[in-house]
């Protein structure tokens, strides 16, 4: 089978490509930076293919599609671009920033699943959602304004593709590079204190453990499984039996 990741350098994106290809699965791994991702082709050699891309930008999520045509057919689509949302106060969000930000969670994802639509007929299309996207994050409300527009992205996905299945995910805390940054963060907010707290209680997940969840429902979720869910939270237990 083959399927697109994107961030696919670190975190989760990394981490859900490592689970596909370590299953023989071929992956189209997308990351602004080729060299971070590189681990994934020395690895897995042929099975993996690396596309740079920068999908906050048309002649990226180009390189994504003209490569995803070019094969032909693909069995699915993991959504796991993110950017550096930092903690900020609302007063200091920076418009120019949340247009780039918006670019790759929400325009991205709808610029390529259209593009893509014959490719990825019959296939999973899975985003990586928040419960940010409804739990203002006092501090980090940036990174909530983005999440809910993502989300009502993947919310009418679901509802309007109609050619192929459409996934969501939510991770809960995950030590990924925006996590870590919030942990380091000399700014003191709800969020940041939560996230520390959280951080010495050991209550954050490793991304390991979120790639093999996502490959799971991927692989083997049968069709029956997924529409009987709208949503599947890694914090369920229920949702981790497949």
């Amino acid at each position: 089978m083959l399927f697109i990741v994107t961030g696919a350098s670190s975190g989760i994106g990394f981490a859900v490509a490592n689970s596909l290809a370590i299953r023989n699965n071929n992956v189209i791994a997308v990351a602004r930076s080729i060299d971070e991702h590189k681990e994934l082709k020395s690895s897995y050699g042929e099975r993996v293919q690396l596309v740079p891309a920068d999908l906050s930008t048309e002649p990226g999520r180009h390189s994504v599609v003209e490569k995803a045509n070019d094969i032909g057919k693909v069995d699915g689509i993991v959504h796991a671009a993110g950017s550096s949302i930092l903690p900020a106060d609302y007063q200091n969000l920076n418009s120019d920033e949340m247009i780039a930000d918006f670019n790759i969670h929400v325009t991205a994802p709808i610029a390529i699943n259209n593009a893509l639509a014959d490719v990825l007929s019959g296939g999973r299309i899975l985003y990586i959602d928040s419960y940010s996207a409804s739990n203002l994050r006092i501090g980090w409300s940036g990174y909530s304004i983005v999440k809910a527009a993502a989300q009502m992205a993947a919310r009418s996905a679901a509802e309007e593709i109609t050619n192929s299945t459409v996934i969501r995910v939510f991770p809960g805390a995950v030590r990924t590079p925006l996590v870590e940054k919030v942990l380091s963060t000399q700014q003191r907010s709800p969020t940041s204190e939560m996230f520390k707290a959280m951080e010495s209680n050991g209550t954050i997940t490793e991304p390991d453990a979120i790639g093999e969840f996502i490959a799971d429902i991927l692989l083997n979720a049968t069709d029956q499984q997924l529409e009987q869910r709208e949503i599947w939270d890694f914090s369920n237990p229920e949702d981790r039996i497949i």
